[in-house]
């Protein structure tokens, strides 16, 4: 999620179905712990296989950025450093 300029990503209990109760937010901005981050962030997607989470935004200037978080469970640990991608091509 993107709000004010700040990205996010949220876990929330799986159980019971539907799912219900609060997010657990974790800012991916910090530059303590998540070097790099860049900078006109306009869009955000995030997409989970297995254990493994990916979070990639979108600057205005047209640059892809990704940084990898553990998702086990309901725990979501995204500590690694931002890592700018091949931009795509029209």
């Amino acid at each position: 999620m993107l709000s004010n300029g700040i990205t996010y990503a949220g876990r929330r209990p799986l159980h019971p179905n539907p799912p219900q109760g609060a997010y657990v937010w974790q800012n991916l901005t910090d530059p303590l712990v998540h070097p790099l981050y860049p900078k006109n962030v306009c869009d955000t997607t995030i997409s989970s296989h297995g254990n493994d989470t990916w979070v990639k935004v979108l600057t205005t200037d047209g640059f892809v950025w990704e940084t990898h978080c553990a998702s086990n469970g309901q725990t979501l640990v995204c500590t690694e450093p931002w890592a700018k991608l091949t931009t795509p091509t029209p």
